[in-house]
């Protein structure tokens, strides 16, 4: 056995005690959910005459007949036409954009307020479409739907209702409800990971009055908000955090309505789960970069607050240090170094706290389920997230390098699904499944032990890389049948 070397051993006691601060900062938020008394939201109730102009910005990209079923929607809201204004925002480069124009000729004969605009150059990705839709429009209040949710006809009677009520919200973010949450355990397993995000971190965000980011769907915008904090920017893959920080900065409020949920799909598929993940996290740590700095300037917010915000939007880069750790602590783990009794007490205690703040976060989430599907969707989640070390853990990275990527939306089921090479299937998958037998492998060969301490990430590995290979195989399969 040998010594750690000084800056080794350092660097792990350094990340470990960034890891075990962001694991308090969800026990912090999760106390809060339980001990703090709930806020609610002032609504106006104007007469129909005195209704504001309200324009609807659907996004879209490659969605597919997803268009037919956000535009029903859309067209069920209980507003005045006539103080209604729709845009759909197509940047389709496949056989949707021929469903968009055929749906939008059919509602503009009868009189609906509608255009459908087409950018062939996709400069900034979905914040240049909503930059441009808003060149094009005056109106007051802003809505933004994704393609794969459906509002329920009050949304517009809610949200703008309390825009009205305090002129310093910027903005009402709806929660997010899920139609396909049976589908399979990994939907069900994502509808748990959202539900925390929504029940616990929002919501006690709200109760403490911290700013409360924009989920980029299901919110109303005031435009003046949007105006003065800068407009839509596209150097982050999270436009909607990085409009909701800056706003906050100019001194607006957010809103956030816990007991208003808008429906909408899940990713059905391994893949497209690491796709969404891959871009959250990217550009959760490309904010962090550009605006914390800002944020710490700021004479707007107190202390506290600058520190949640840090936590809030730094939390992703918990897949980068993870990933520091798990490398250089492989030594530790296995007998081959020694360290010393600091950094044994700061394993210790940021292990301890990285199962516990999860765990109840993710309990509290969806209570009254039962303890076994209880038990089996949070033990799912904890694997699979694991599962994304290495994907996430390189999309931090490259946020932190300035590498730029392309926004990459998350792959739609009811989408136009198109095959892929043979030899490109198996790619899918493979790097997890690969990390995953190494590690396995290593810590089989230098101590068996070891491997209580890497069981989850051992088993997510394994476990996400296979489901991706099956998911290919599967996709394969029903598409070989059509032809």
């Amino acid at each position: 056995m040998l010594a750690a070397e000084p800056s080794v051993e350092l660097f792990l006691m350094l990340g470990l005690t960034i890891l075990a601060a962001l694991s308090l900062n969800l026990i912090v938020l999760t106390l809060a959910r339980l001990l703090t008394p709930q806020r609610q939201l002032a609504i106006a109730t104007p007469t129909d005459d005195d209704l504001p102009t309200v324009l609807v910005q659907l996004p879209l990209f490659n969605e597919g007949e997803l268009v037919e079923r956000i535009l029903g929607a859309v067209m069920a809201l209980d507003w005045p036409r006539d103080r209604l204004h729709i845009q759909v925002l197509d940047d389709s480069i496949d056989g949707s954009l021929a469903i968009s124009r055929r749906v939008v000729n059919a509602l503009l004969r009868d009189g609906v307020q509608i255009e459908l605009l087409h950018r062939v150059d996709r400069t900034a990705f979905k914040a240049g479409a909503l930059a441009a839709g808003l060149a094009r429009s005056a109106a007051p209040f802003v809505a933004v739907f994704d393609a794969d949710f459906i509002p329920p006809p009050d949304y517009l009677r809610r949200t703008v209702g309390a825009l009205l009520a305090q002129p310093d919200l910027a903005y009402v973010q709806a929660r997010w409800d899920h139609l396909n949450r049976e589908e399979s355990l990994l939907t069900r397993i994502q509808a748990r990971l959202l539900d925390s995000h929504f029940r616990i971190e929002q919501e006690a965000r709200w109760r403490l009055g911290l700013p409360i980011p924009f989920n980029g769907t299901c919110g109303v915008w005031r435009r003046a908000a949007i105006d003065d904090a800068g407009g839509w920017e596209g150097d982050t893959l999270t436009e909607d955090l990085d409009l909701s920080l800056r706003a906050r900065l100019r001194g607006w409020r957010s809103g956030f309505m816990h007991d208003l949920t808008v429906p909408g799909s899940l990713p059905v598929s391994t893949r497209a789960w690491r796709v969404q993940q891959f871009r959250w996290t990217k550009g959760f740590v490309q904010c962090f970069v550009k605006l914390i700095p800002r944020v710490w300037a700021s004479h707007e917010l107190p202390r506290w607050h600058k520190l949640m915000i840090s936590l809030q939007i730094g939390q992703p880069l918990a897949f980068v240090l993870g990933a520091g750790c798990l490398l250089l602590g492989l030594p530790f783990m296995t007998g081959a170094v020694v360290g010393g009794q600091t950094l044994t007490a700061l394993a210790i205690t940021a292990s301890l706290l990285g199962f516990a703040a999860p765990i109840g976060f993710l309990v509290l989430a969806s209570p009254g389920r039962g303890a076994r599907r209880s038990a089996s969707e949070v033990l799912g989640a904890l694997a699979l997230t694991s599962g994304l070390l290495i994907s996430n853990a390189r999309a931090g990275l490259e946020a932190l390098i300035g590498h730029q990527s392309e926004f990459v939306r998350t792959p739609k089921a009811t989408a136009t699904q198109q095959a892929r090479p043979p030899r490109t299937r198996w790619r899918y998958g493979l790097m997890e499944l690969a990390a995953g037998l190494g590690l396995l492998g290593f810590v089989l060969l230098e101590e068996p032990f070891a491997i209580t301490y890497l069981a989850m990430v051992i088993g997510g590995l394994l476990g996400v890389g296979a489901m991706q290979m099956l998911d290919e195989l599967a996709l394969a399969k029903r598409i070989d049948t059509r032809h």
